[in-house]
């Protein structure tokens, strides 16, 4: 086999590898211990500093994860390698109490290829969703005063994807992609009540697929516009669940699968359209996803429909040569899938990086403010500061192995 047959293949391997590194807890937040947690608001990547926005942008040096058609412009005479990782710290408020928490990990693996003139491809790895919470409750025993009840709910783990990403350039301007993989991962939760202890485990799995277009406008002048559509189907998701009941006080023990309700990937549709100069970038997104296949087993706990609605820009500060740096800033506005006791939650974002030329790779920084905009006290408010660390690198090719 020639080498660079060889590359292909190795990545998948190391990709592999790494899922169990990348489906790690990512979340200390409570609300994800409803429907499949805390969805990913980005997998980085390097302009995760315009708030995950790109479905109208097809940029030498850029895997786009958000349409599968808009990969055409990637280097090919190289293997392009995005590797990224990504902090966060949150700060939650409920009425009169306060708390905070910290987490990091691997949010992106990836890489870029051609594989035939026209014929681009991308294999990675991300965090689909993530659980991740500690909850203790206190109620008062009934004809006791004084005296109460204390029960403890935690939940671990989360989902990831694998994916294959595949586009054709089908004319200089017009280009479509579909996107093919598979959601996985544990998710673990638990309820602990005077010695009696309860866990719920729930391993999960689901095929998903996108499919992308991206048009590149016939301008004139120094703006050329672009855009691009994305569709996702709902997809059933697959679990196999065990249930383990113990008691340290009388040694009584169940270990047993058990039944639960039907869950599904949301239905999604996205458009963009994106506007470039010599100097600057500026893209806008729609995303809709539809979670009404879904009923919640929670009663005051239901799905919501999501709206997001992003706009962000780059800024080259010299576009004269091959490789600049780049500034970058996004604002969005969105919604949770989550609806507890008849309350949306809405937040606001705000996004700002840069980006850094190394020779054939670019180092990215973006920094995102997340604030819950919601003035029910009866919901819980929520703030978070997160930062995206991206490394993009690629391995030259001779010209000779790519005719």
């Amino acid at each position: 086999m020639k080498q660079h047959h060889r590359i292909p293949l190795m990545l998948c391997s190391l990709c592999t590898a790494s899922l169990s590194i990348i489906a790690q807890n990512t979340t200390n937040l409570p609300t994800s211990m409803y429907g499949v947690g805390e969805l990913s608001a980005s997998d980085g990547g390097r302009y995760a500093g315009m708030g995950n926005i790109g479905i109208a942008l097809n940029r030498t040096g850029f895997q786009n994860t958000l349409n599968p058609a808009a990969i055409t412009r990637m280097d090919s005479t190289c293997f392009i390698f995005d590797v990224g990782a990504s902090a966060s710290y949150a700060r939650y408020s409920f009425q009169n109490e306060h708390s905070s928490s910290a987490s990091g990990n691997p949010n992106r693996f990836s890489m870029g290829f051609r594989v035939l003139p026209r014929w681009y491809a991308i294999v990675g790895a991300s965090p689909y969703s993530s659980v991740g919470y500690v909850i203790q409750t206190e109620e008062p025993v009934e004809g006791m005063p004084g005296s109460y009840t204390y029960s403890l709910f935690e939940g671990t783990g989360g989902l990831y994807r694998c994916y294959v990403t595949n586009a054709f350039a089908l004319t200089k301007r017009l280009s479509v992609g579909i996107n093919l993989g598979m959601i996985l991962g544990t998710v673990t939760q638990s309820e602990t009540q005077e010695g009696a202890i309860v866990e719920y485990e729930s391993s999960k799995r689901a095929f998903y697929a996108d499919f992308g277009l991206h048009y590149e406008f016939n301008t004139t002048g120094r703006r050329k516009w672009a855009a691009g559509l994305v569709f996702a189907p709902s997809l059933q998701i697959n679990h196999d669940n065990n249930l383990t009941y113990s008691n340290s006080s009388t040694s009584e023990g169940v270990d047993k699968s058990y039944h639960s309700r039907k869950q599904y990937l949301p239905m999604h549709m996205g458009a963009g359209i994106s506007m470039t100069t010599e100097r600057w970038v500026v893209t806008a997104d729609y995303n809709y996803m539809d979670w009404s296949r879904n009923t919640s087993s929670y009663a005051s706990m239901k799905y919501e429909n999501q709206h997001k609605l992003n706009i962000g820009g780059i800024y080259t500060t010299n576009p004269r040569l091959p490789r600049s740096t780049e500034l970058m800033g996004g604002v969005g506005f969105s919604n949770s899938y989550i609806n507890l006791r008849d309350g949306k939650m809405h937040y606001l974002e705000v996004s700002g990086g840069v980006s850094f030329p190394i020779r054939y790779s670019y180092l990215s920084l973006g920094a995102t403010w997340r604030k819950q905009m919601n003035s029910r006290s009866s919901l819980m408010q929520e703030s978070r500061f997160s930062l995206n660390l991206n490394i993009t690198f690629g391995e030259r090719l001779a010209k000779s192995k790519l005719r």
